[in-house]
């Protein structure tokens, strides 16, 4: 009986404990006297040092509060009530002005888990940096002098570069203005770069800040031959080819077993890029998380065999109909992936800002080049499974002919079991891969599908190597083919060639011709 009583005195001491805690980590007064607030201007960016005035409703309470370089400002508060927060027009700094709203400010009860948001807009302005240049190293310079006039003649202001090269001048409204570098006073041994004018006459629209360059200096750096561009671009376009490869040979291999066109291969290039990228801006190494990533989307691809392509052949749905649902699957996992990563680019935390490594006229970062190493050591293992192991002769016996194969004692299924895994690593590998130059997006599959497609058309639909030599072929020509054509339409050239190819070998460049009739 005593040790029940402890017991209960025990747990109703730890129930009041725990309300202890929780009322002294959130102090009522604090929550209902403070008011919170932020400074923007119209392009959402935070303002610092910014007047504002709290007033309560009754006019007893007033007091002023300053932005922080976040652009928040809290007042504490008498208590509970309704409160006005408005900026002090007559002092804010220079670069915005107060709008009326502003001005009169915004109401708040108390107390309210919102925030006061005061938005601010900006003054008109030029600016610009001065750096002088000397080969390809660029220094600011301080004491140029800028005026500025409108073309009007109603305003004119003179501005003078800083210590970092830096000046402003805040204009009265919008219009057309006339910018000049006084040659006369730039400092010994600076002079406008000849070719480039000290005169601009800009037009300025409403609350535009707009940035002006004045090039100084002789711009010494060495501008590379059609040559050496050429060989770069090459050298590029291997890259780009070998990493398209990785994903075309997937794609390659399924349709080989399957027959079935895989519209949703893309997202396994995007879900194997986004995973990584999670994963490494996570706390993970990039390393691990690539491993990771392609464990992962390996297994997501034997799920989507096991889980929705083998049971669709058991009832005996047609290729065309499998087709759609990929186009199906495809769209969904797009918007999928926007839902959780947001529609922008996204860089891994890993191996963003390298140096490159200069042989001859030709740069690579050193992550390009080993992803060139990676990628091409992964294909040629890849190639010669294919050819030598026991289930790369399953599997190229289940391309050839699927019943003939399972009469011979194959297990088909899971040929193509392995397949599916095979097909959702290489192509994970090739977008994390990809992610390193390109950046990471959620519809970054969708736009290499019609390369990787063209890849596996034009080497020779099924077969392993052709998907190879295929992408090489297509990433070479998008690179080079900026040499001539602007880069906007350098995938055209890809698809071009491809068609050229196609008309004199229909079964591709590793395909082999099938009579028919």
């Amino acid at each position: 009986m005593q040790r029940r009583i402890t017991r209960y005195l025990s747990l109703l001491m730890g129930v009041f404990a725990l309300f202890a805690v929780v009322g002294a980590s959130v102090p009522a007064s604090a929550a209902d006297d403070t008011l919170i607030g932020s400074i923007v201007d119209t392009n959402g960016a935070a303002v610092a040092e910014v007047p504002v005035v709290v007033t309560s409703a009754d006019g007893k309470f007033k007091k002023k509060a300053t932005s922080d370089a976040q652009g928040t400002f809290t007042v504490t508060t008498p208590g509970p009530g309704e409160y006005t927060a408005k900026v002090d027009a007559k002092n804010v700094p220079p670069g915005v002005r107060v709008p009326q709203d502003a001005k009169q400010g915004k109401t708040i009860t108390l107390p309210s888990e919102d925030t006061v948001k005061l938005q601010l807009q900006l003054s008109e302005a030029v600016h610009g940096t001065i750096l002088n240049q000397e080969g390809s190293e660029k220094t600011p310079v301080a004491g140029v002098q800028i005026a500025v006039e409108s073309t009007d003649g109603s305003f004119s202001e003179t501005a003078t570069s800083d210590d970092e090269g830096k000046w402003i001048v805040y204009l009265p409204k919008p219009g057309s203005y006339k910018v000049t570098v006084d040659e006369d006073a730039l400092p010994e041994g600076v002079s406008v770069r000849e070719g480039t004018n000290s005169e601009i006459t800009v037009s300025i629209g409403e609350g535009i800040q707009r940035a002006l360059l004045f090039p100084m200096g002789k711009d010494d750096r060495q501008v590379l031959s059609t040559g050496d561009k050429a060989l770069q671009l090459v050298v590029e376009g291997i890259r780009f080819g070998l990493l398209l490869a990785l994903a075309a040979l997937g794609l390659s291999l399924i349709f080989g077993t399957t027959g079935l066109v895989n519209f949703a291969h893309g997202e396994m290039i995007a879900l194997g890029a986004i995973i990584a990228w999670a994963f490494n801006t996570n706390g993970v190494p990039f390393l691990l998380a690539a491993l990771l990533s392609v464990l992962i989307c390996a297994l997501a691809g034997g799920l989507q065999e096991v889980g929705l392509w083998r049971p669709l052949r058991k009832r005996k749905t047609g290729l065309v109909a499998m087709m759609i649902v990929t186009i199906g699957l495809s769209i969904f996992a797009r918007f999928v992936f926007q839902f959780f990563i947001g529609g922008g680019n996204e860089s891994y935390r890993d191996y963003v800002i390298q140096d490159g490594i200069e042989i001859g006229p030709i740069s690579l970062a050193p992550r390009d080049i080993w992803s060139m190493a990676i990628a091409l050591v992964i294909l040629v293992l890849v190639g010669l499974f294919v050819i030598y192991s026991r289930m790369g002769k399953a599997m190229r016996a289940v391309a050839d002919n699927p019943a003939l194969a399972a009469a011979s004692g194959i297990d088909v299924n899971r040929v193509i079991l392995f397949v599916w895994v095979m097909g959702g690593g290489l192509a994970a590998l090739s977008g994390i891969l990809l992610g390193l130059s390109q950046q990471v997006k959620f519809d970054m599959g969708f736009d290499l599908l019609l390369l990787v497609f063209a890849g596996v058309v034009l080497g020779g639909l099924g077969t392993a190597f052709g998907a190879l030599v295929g992408s090489l072929v297509v990433g070479l020509f998008v690179t080079v083919s900026t040499l001539w054509i602007p880069p906007e339409l350098k995938n055209v050239a890809a698809f071009a060639v491809m068609i050229l190819i196609l008309l004199s070998r229909p079964q591709g460049i590793l395909g082999r011709s099938e009579r028919v009739g």
